[in-house]
Protein backbone atom coordinates (compact mmCIF):
# COMPACT_ATOMS: atom_id res chain seq x y z
CA UNK A 1 0.00 0.00 0.00
CA UNK A 2 1.41 3.39 -1.01
CA UNK A 3 1.85 5.87 1.80
CA UNK A 4 0.78 9.49 1.46
CA UNK A 5 2.88 12.23 3.04
CA UNK A 6 1.41 15.55 4.19
CA UNK A 7 3.33 18.65 5.28
CA UNK A 8 1.98 21.20 7.74
CA UNK A 9 3.45 24.32 9.31
CA UNK A 10 3.06 25.00 13.02
CA UNK A 11 0.39 27.63 12.35
CA UNK A 12 -1.99 25.25 10.55
CA UNK A 13 -1.14 22.09 12.49
CA UNK A 14 -3.71 22.55 15.24
CA UNK A 15 -6.54 22.79 12.68
CA UNK A 16 -5.18 19.95 10.57
CA UNK A 17 -5.16 17.53 13.54
CA UNK A 18 -8.93 17.25 13.23
CA UNK A 19 -8.56 15.86 9.69
CA UNK A 20 -6.13 13.03 10.56
CA UNK A 21 -8.82 10.36 10.94
CA UNK A 22 -10.31 11.24 7.55
CA UNK A 23 -6.86 11.24 5.90
CA UNK A 24 -5.90 8.02 7.75
CA UNK A 25 -2.72 9.59 9.10
CA UNK A 26 -1.10 7.31 11.70
CA UNK A 27 2.30 8.99 12.18
CA UNK A 28 3.18 12.63 12.78
CA UNK A 29 6.68 14.11 12.84
CA UNK A 30 6.71 17.50 14.56
CA UNK A 31 10.25 18.84 14.19
CA UNK A 32 9.34 22.53 14.22
CA UNK A 33 11.82 24.76 16.04
CA UNK A 34 9.13 27.16 17.23
CA UNK A 35 7.12 24.42 18.94
CA UNK A 36 10.33 22.78 20.17
CA UNK A 37 11.42 25.88 22.07
CA UNK A 38 8.18 27.66 23.02
CA UNK A 39 6.63 25.96 26.05
CA UNK A 40 3.25 27.69 25.79
CA UNK A 41 2.80 26.78 22.13
CA UNK A 42 3.96 23.22 22.81
CA UNK A 43 1.50 22.76 25.68
CA UNK A 44 -1.33 23.98 23.44
CA UNK A 45 -0.29 21.48 20.74
CA UNK A 46 -0.03 18.58 23.21
CA UNK A 47 -3.50 19.29 24.58
CA UNK A 48 -4.92 19.37 21.04
CA UNK A 49 -3.09 16.17 20.13
CA UNK A 50 -4.48 14.37 23.19
CA UNK A 51 -7.98 15.42 22.17
CA UNK A 52 -7.83 14.90 18.39
CA UNK A 53 -5.13 12.22 17.71
CA UNK A 54 -4.62 10.21 20.93
CA UNK A 55 -3.65 7.03 19.04
CA UNK A 56 -1.36 8.61 16.42
CA UNK A 57 2.40 8.06 16.79
CA UNK A 58 4.16 11.41 17.28
CA UNK A 59 7.87 12.09 16.88
CA UNK A 60 8.33 15.38 18.70
CA UNK A 61 11.41 17.58 18.65
CA UNK A 62 11.86 19.37 21.95
CA UNK A 63 14.59 21.53 23.44
CA UNK A 64 15.80 20.14 26.79
CA UNK A 65 15.34 23.49 28.57
CA UNK A 66 11.53 23.28 28.43
CA UNK A 67 11.16 19.68 29.60
CA UNK A 68 9.52 19.70 33.04
CA UNK A 69 6.83 17.91 35.00
CA UNK A 70 3.99 19.63 33.14
CA UNK A 71 5.34 18.68 29.71
CA UNK A 72 6.03 15.12 30.85
CA UNK A 73 2.49 14.76 32.21
CA UNK A 74 1.02 15.84 28.86
CA UNK A 75 3.35 13.67 26.78
CA UNK A 76 2.46 10.67 28.96
CA UNK A 77 -1.05 10.80 27.52
CA UNK A 78 0.24 10.31 23.97
CA UNK A 79 1.97 7.68 21.83
CA UNK A 80 5.06 9.82 21.58
CA UNK A 81 8.84 9.78 21.18
CA UNK A 82 10.81 12.88 22.14
CA UNK A 83 13.71 13.92 19.93
CA UNK A 84 16.14 16.08 21.91
CA UNK A 85 18.96 18.03 20.24
CA UNK A 86 22.23 17.36 22.11
CA UNK A 87 24.43 20.23 21.09
CA UNK A 88 26.25 23.25 22.41
CA UNK A 89 24.83 25.49 25.10
CA UNK A 90 23.05 28.60 23.85
CA UNK A 91 25.25 30.70 26.11
CA UNK A 92 28.71 31.08 24.62
CA UNK A 93 31.87 32.55 26.07
CA UNK A 94 34.28 34.44 23.85
CA UNK A 95 37.96 34.15 24.68
CA UNK A 96 40.10 36.51 22.64
CA UNK A 97 37.76 36.26 19.65
CA UNK A 98 37.74 32.45 19.84
CA UNK A 99 34.38 30.83 20.48
CA UNK A 100 34.43 28.09 23.13
CA UNK A 101 32.16 25.08 22.67
CA UNK A 102 30.10 24.65 25.84
CA UNK A 103 28.03 21.59 26.64
CA UNK A 104 25.70 21.45 29.65
CA UNK A 105 25.90 17.89 30.99
CA UNK A 106 23.92 18.73 34.12
CA UNK A 107 20.98 19.92 32.05
CA UNK A 108 20.82 16.73 29.99
CA UNK A 109 21.34 14.48 33.01
CA UNK A 110 18.49 16.15 34.88
CA UNK A 111 16.06 16.01 31.95
CA UNK A 112 16.94 12.41 31.04
CA UNK A 113 16.34 11.35 34.65
CA UNK A 114 12.87 12.93 34.54
CA UNK A 115 12.05 11.14 31.29
CA UNK A 116 13.43 7.77 32.40
CA UNK A 117 11.56 7.96 35.72
CA UNK A 118 8.34 8.65 33.78
CA UNK A 119 9.01 5.72 31.42
CA UNK A 120 8.92 7.91 28.32
CA UNK A 121 10.66 7.17 25.02
CA UNK A 122 13.30 9.69 24.01
CA UNK A 123 16.37 9.97 21.85
CA UNK A 124 19.15 12.44 21.15
CA UNK A 125 20.12 14.22 17.94
CA UNK A 126 23.89 14.74 17.88
CA UNK A 127 25.69 17.02 15.47
CA UNK A 128 29.41 17.60 14.89
CA UNK A 129 31.72 20.16 13.30
CA UNK A 130 28.89 22.68 12.91
CA UNK A 131 29.96 25.10 15.64
CA UNK A 132 33.18 26.98 16.02
CA UNK A 133 35.12 25.47 18.90
CA UNK A 134 33.74 21.95 18.44
CA UNK A 135 36.32 19.20 18.17
CA UNK A 136 36.57 15.49 17.38
CA UNK A 137 37.29 14.79 21.06
CA UNK A 138 34.26 16.83 22.17
CA UNK A 139 32.06 14.88 19.73
CA UNK A 140 33.32 11.55 21.09
CA UNK A 141 32.74 12.80 24.63
CA UNK A 142 29.13 13.69 23.74
CA UNK A 143 28.54 10.16 22.41
CA UNK A 144 30.05 8.63 25.55
CA UNK A 145 27.89 10.85 27.75
CA UNK A 146 24.69 10.34 25.73
CA UNK A 147 24.86 6.55 26.06
CA UNK A 148 25.00 6.78 29.88
CA UNK A 149 21.56 8.43 29.89
CA UNK A 150 19.83 5.41 28.29
CA UNK A 151 18.26 7.09 25.24
CA UNK A 152 16.10 4.79 23.14
CA UNK A 153 18.01 5.98 20.08
CA UNK A 154 20.81 8.32 19.04
CA UNK A 155 20.46 10.01 15.65
CA UNK A 156 22.95 12.03 13.64
CA UNK A 157 21.05 14.32 11.22
CA UNK A 158 24.18 15.01 9.16
CA UNK A 159 24.46 11.44 7.88
CA UNK A 160 20.87 11.25 6.69
CA UNK A 161 20.26 11.20 2.92
CA UNK A 162 18.31 14.46 2.81
CA UNK A 163 20.53 16.41 5.19
CA UNK A 164 21.62 19.87 4.09
CA UNK A 165 23.89 20.41 7.12
CA UNK A 166 27.46 21.18 6.13
CA UNK A 167 30.46 20.65 8.39
CA UNK A 168 33.21 23.24 8.58
CA UNK A 169 36.90 22.40 8.89
CA UNK A 170 38.56 24.37 11.69
CA UNK A 171 41.73 24.33 13.70
CA UNK A 172 40.02 21.98 16.17
CA UNK A 173 38.11 19.84 13.65
CA UNK A 174 40.05 18.68 10.60
CA UNK A 175 38.57 17.22 7.41
CA UNK A 176 39.95 13.82 8.45
CA UNK A 177 38.26 14.15 11.84
CA UNK A 178 34.97 14.92 10.09
CA UNK A 179 35.26 11.75 8.00
CA UNK A 180 36.02 9.70 11.13
CA UNK A 181 33.01 11.31 12.83
CA UNK A 182 30.71 10.29 10.00
CA UNK A 183 31.89 6.69 10.25
CA UNK A 184 31.46 6.61 14.03
CA UNK A 185 27.98 8.15 13.69
CA UNK A 186 26.95 5.54 11.12
CA UNK A 187 28.34 2.72 13.26
CA UNK A 188 26.44 4.00 16.30
CA UNK A 189 23.27 4.28 14.25
CA UNK A 190 23.58 0.65 13.16
CA UNK A 191 24.74 -0.94 16.40
CA UNK A 192 22.87 1.11 18.99
CA UNK A 193 19.79 2.60 17.33
CA UNK A 194 18.87 0.16 14.55
CA UNK A 195 20.23 -2.65 16.74
CA UNK A 196 17.81 -1.67 19.54
CA UNK A 197 20.63 -1.98 22.04
CA UNK A 198 19.45 0.40 24.76
CA UNK A 199 18.23 -2.30 27.23
CA UNK A 200 21.61 -4.06 27.41
CA UNK A 201 24.32 -1.86 25.91
CA UNK A 202 25.79 -0.26 29.03
CA UNK A 203 26.17 -3.37 31.14
CA UNK A 204 27.40 -5.51 28.22
CA UNK A 205 30.02 -2.87 27.45
CA UNK A 206 31.15 -2.46 31.09
CA UNK A 207 33.44 -5.54 31.35
CA UNK A 208 35.11 -4.58 28.06
CA UNK A 209 36.33 -1.34 29.67
CA UNK A 210 36.05 0.62 26.44
CA UNK A 211 34.37 3.97 25.83
CA UNK A 212 31.24 3.80 23.63
CA UNK A 213 32.79 6.11 21.01
CA UNK A 214 35.86 3.87 20.79
CA UNK A 215 33.59 0.82 20.59
CA UNK A 216 31.63 2.39 17.70
CA UNK A 217 34.87 3.41 16.00
CA UNK A 218 36.09 -0.20 16.18
CA UNK A 219 32.72 -1.39 14.89
CA UNK A 220 33.03 0.98 11.90
CA UNK A 221 36.40 -0.61 11.06
CA UNK A 222 34.91 -4.08 11.50
CA UNK A 223 32.07 -3.20 9.12
CA UNK A 224 34.53 -2.06 6.46
CA UNK A 225 36.53 -5.28 6.86
CA UNK A 226 33.27 -7.15 6.27
CA UNK A 227 32.42 -5.21 3.10
CA UNK A 228 29.89 -2.86 4.70
CA UNK A 229 30.50 0.83 4.03
CA UNK A 230 29.32 2.71 7.16
CA UNK A 231 28.51 5.72 4.96
CA UNK A 232 26.22 3.76 2.61
CA UNK A 233 23.02 5.17 4.12
CA UNK A 234 20.64 3.30 1.80
CA UNK A 235 22.22 -0.09 2.54
CA UNK A 236 22.23 0.59 6.27
CA UNK A 237 18.54 1.50 6.27
CA UNK A 238 17.68 -1.77 4.53
CA UNK A 239 19.26 -4.00 7.18
CA UNK A 240 16.72 -6.10 9.08
CA UNK A 241 17.02 -6.30 12.85
CA UNK A 242 18.02 -9.96 12.64
CA UNK A 243 20.86 -9.05 10.26
CA UNK A 244 22.07 -6.36 12.65
CA UNK A 245 21.78 -8.69 15.62
CA UNK A 246 24.01 -11.20 13.83
CA UNK A 247 26.61 -8.45 13.29
CA UNK A 248 26.31 -7.36 16.93
CA UNK A 249 27.02 -10.88 18.17
CA UNK A 250 29.96 -11.48 15.82
CA UNK A 251 31.55 -8.18 16.81
CA UNK A 252 30.90 -8.65 20.54
CA UNK A 253 32.40 -12.14 20.43
CA UNK A 254 35.56 -10.66 18.92
CA UNK A 255 35.74 -7.88 21.53
CA UNK A 256 35.24 -10.26 24.46
CA UNK A 257 38.01 -12.48 23.06
CA UNK A 258 40.31 -9.44 22.70
CA UNK A 259 39.78 -8.62 26.38
CA UNK A 260 40.17 -12.28 27.44
CA UNK A 261 36.60 -12.28 28.76
CA UNK A 262 35.33 -15.19 26.67
CA UNK A 263 33.54 -16.64 29.71
CA UNK A 264 31.27 -13.56 29.80
CA UNK A 265 30.30 -13.66 26.15
CA UNK A 266 27.65 -16.36 26.61
CA UNK A 267 25.83 -14.07 29.05
CA UNK A 268 26.12 -11.12 26.67
CA UNK A 269 24.93 -13.28 23.78
CA UNK A 270 21.85 -14.43 25.71
CA UNK A 271 21.00 -10.86 26.68
CA UNK A 272 21.33 -9.57 23.12
CA UNK A 273 19.17 -12.38 21.72
CA UNK A 274 16.52 -12.18 24.45
CA UNK A 275 16.05 -8.41 24.28
CA UNK A 276 16.26 -8.57 20.50
CA UNK A 277 13.42 -11.10 20.44
CA UNK A 278 11.36 -8.84 22.73
CA UNK A 279 11.91 -5.92 20.35
CA UNK A 280 10.79 -7.95 17.33
CA UNK A 281 7.55 -8.81 19.12
CA UNK A 282 6.94 -5.09 19.62
CA UNK A 283 8.13 -3.85 16.23
CA UNK A 284 7.40 -6.70 13.79
CA UNK A 285 4.89 -8.77 15.80
CA UNK A 286 7.29 -11.68 15.26
CA UNK A 287 7.69 -14.77 17.43
CA UNK A 288 11.18 -16.12 18.08
CA UNK A 289 12.45 -19.43 19.45
CA UNK A 290 15.77 -19.06 21.30
CA UNK A 291 18.42 -21.49 22.48
CA UNK A 292 19.83 -19.89 25.65
CA UNK A 293 22.66 -20.81 28.00
CA UNK A 294 20.96 -19.15 30.98
CA UNK A 295 17.38 -18.95 32.18
CA UNK A 296 15.57 -15.81 31.03
CA UNK A 297 14.34 -15.45 34.62
CA UNK A 298 17.96 -14.84 35.65
CA UNK A 299 18.84 -12.79 32.57
CA UNK A 300 15.99 -10.36 33.26
CA UNK A 301 16.87 -10.01 36.95
CA UNK A 302 19.05 -7.22 38.44
CA UNK A 303 21.87 -9.78 38.62
CA UNK A 304 22.56 -9.30 34.90
CA UNK A 305 23.56 -5.66 35.45
CA UNK A 306 27.02 -6.94 36.37
CA UNK A 307 28.17 -9.66 33.98
CA UNK A 308 31.19 -10.66 36.09
CA UNK A 309 29.12 -11.13 39.25
CA UNK A 310 26.43 -12.90 37.21
CA UNK A 311 29.02 -15.37 35.92
CA UNK A 312 30.24 -16.07 39.47
CA UNK A 313 26.82 -16.45 41.09
CA UNK A 314 24.33 -17.74 38.48
CA UNK A 315 24.40 -21.31 37.19
CA UNK A 316 24.13 -22.03 33.48
CA UNK A 317 20.80 -23.53 32.51
CA UNK A 318 20.59 -24.46 28.83
CA UNK A 319 17.01 -23.94 27.75
CA UNK A 320 14.75 -23.44 24.76
CA UNK A 321 12.41 -20.48 24.96
CA UNK A 322 9.61 -19.09 22.79
CA UNK A 323 9.16 -15.30 22.85
CA UNK A 324 5.73 -14.11 21.71
CA UNK A 325 3.18 -11.32 22.07
CA UNK A 326 1.21 -11.49 25.30
CA UNK A 327 -1.76 -9.42 26.42
CA UNK A 328 0.44 -6.67 27.87
CA UNK A 329 3.62 -7.01 25.84
CA UNK A 330 6.27 -9.64 25.04
CA UNK A 331 6.17 -12.86 27.04
CA UNK A 332 8.18 -16.08 27.00
CA UNK A 333 7.57 -19.75 27.70
CA UNK A 334 10.01 -22.62 28.16
CA UNK A 335 9.53 -25.27 25.46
Amino acid sequence: MQQTEYNFNHESLETELKTFAEKKITELYVHDQILASDKKKLIRFLNCAAKDIPDCYISLKIEPQIIDGEIISLVSNLFCSLEIPMTESKNQIAQKDKKVFLFDKKLYSKKAALLNNAGLIFGFDLDFALSQGDSFKAFRDRIDFAVTLYPNHIDFPQIEKKSDLKETCTGTYSSQDIEYSKKIAAAAKIFYTAGRAVPWFNFVLKPLKVAPSKFFSDFAEWLECNNVNPKDVEKIENFTHKEIEKMQLLFLEMKFEEKHKEHLFEIAKDLVMLYGAFSRVDEENEETVLELSYSPDDLLSPASLNLSAFSDNVCMENCRVKVYAGDEGPEYDFI
